[in-house]
């Protein structure tokens, strides 16, 4: 019988050839890697700028007040991963096809989340059909998407209407036992893998005691591994502070993250965003370093990279993000320096 510590080890022949199975991996799915698809965000390598795309094994915070779009934005991201798993299943590709991207949510039900997706393929109001206020042609339109989403790789966990005799606790072994439920082996090939696994959101998994600091980061690190073990990447939504609210620019840093350190350390990107119409007027300016941009209705939010392991960070882009379809787009905007803002802010701090 083959003991635990005997599968750690790997002869020169046996790493030499699963190194060479893993280059061809790599190969035929050019990196394997996760962009963010906003092409004005994502890396190009001609002038090597940009979101580096998110390898296996990575996790990737996603910070933010509430009302500022985390969900949203999580939800998009998974979204256009998913549909892009498709495409390449379709032209053949057996690494996509064996592919699930995992949205666990502890936010919304599960029917809540599946409606969100209807209304960014469709256009579809969220909000209309959350109420049940469409016409009948409209509800057909929405069960025919929801149809055709049975072969598009957008899975999720959580909580459910259909489900709700169950009640779950959400925490880190049951998380963990969901992605032991979806990954399949036949001998060492891989039959299902999880590309990637998007955690909404962080403090929604409920300490049981009274450090809620030493909790959150033991968490981190839990997740931290998850990533390695599935050879998965995680996309972890945060909550920041309520002491950005206050700020003069309301922007999360990397230090933001509530109740937790951790989040600096274990994550190999960090990303915030900011809805500007959560804290200013219609008409007002929001003035960034720079960024004198007058607010004109709901849909403008700045998405900020903090920090990305071996890639460029400190930059930002404006997009346009409509929450009740789901839907960004990228905006021209002036940039402004994020490291200054930070900078400012933390004299004030040291300052106070």
């Amino acid at each position: 019988m083959t003991t635990k510590g005997e599968r750690l080890v790997f002869t020169p022949i046996e790493s030499s050839n699963a190194t060479e199975d893993h280059i061809k991996a790599l190969r035929a799915n050019q990196g394997d890697g996760m962009p963010l698809y906003i092409p004005e965000m994502d890396y190009s390598t001609k002038d090597s700028k940009g979101f580096l795309p998110v390898k296996r094994g990575e996790i990737i915070t996603i910070l933010g007040r509430p009302g500022n779009g985390k969900t949203g934005f999580m939800l998009r991201w998974a979204r256009a991963r998913a549909n892009y798993l498709k495409s390449q299943t379709l032209a053949g590709n057996e690494t996509a096809a064996n592919s699930v991207v995992l949205y666990l949510t502890m936010e919304q039900l599960v029917e809540e989340l599946r409606l969100f997706h209807v209304a960014a393929e469709e256009r579809i109001s969220a909000t209309h059909m959350a109420n049940g206020i469409l016409p009948d042609d409209q509800w057909e339109t929405v069960n025919k998407a929801l149809r055709n989403m049975y072969t598009t790789p957008l899975w999720f966990a959580g909580k459910s209407m259909a489900r709700r005799k169950d009640k779950i606790r959400i925490d880190e072994q049951v998380t963990r036992e969901a992605l032991e439920a979806i990954e399949q082996f036949q001998g060492d090939n891989i039959k299902t893998q999880v590309d990637c696994v998007f955690i909404d959101y962080l403090q929604r998994y409920r300490s049981t005691g009274a450090d809620w600091v030493q909790f959150y980061g033991d968490l981190t690190n839990a997740l931290k591994d998850m990533a390695s073990d599935f050879a998965t990447r995680i996309i972890l939504g945060v909550q920041a502070k309520r002491e950005v609210d206050q700020r003069d620019v309301p922007i999360p840093y990397m230090d933001d993250g509530q109740w937790t350190s951790a989040i600096e350390q274990q994550s190999d990107g960090m990303i915030s965003v900011t809805r500007p119409s959560h804290y200013k007027k219609q008409g007002e300016t929001w003035d960034a370093k720079g960024d004198n941009i007058i607010i004109d209705g709901h849909k403008q939010m700045i998405v900020n990279v903090m920090k990305r392991k071996l890639g460029p960070e400190n930059f930002k882009q404006w997009v346009s993000f409509e929450p009740e379809y789901n839907k960004l787009d990228a905006l021209e905007v002036k940039n402004f320096n994020p490291n200054k803002d930070h900078d400012d802010y933390k004299k004030a701090r040291n300052h106070v």
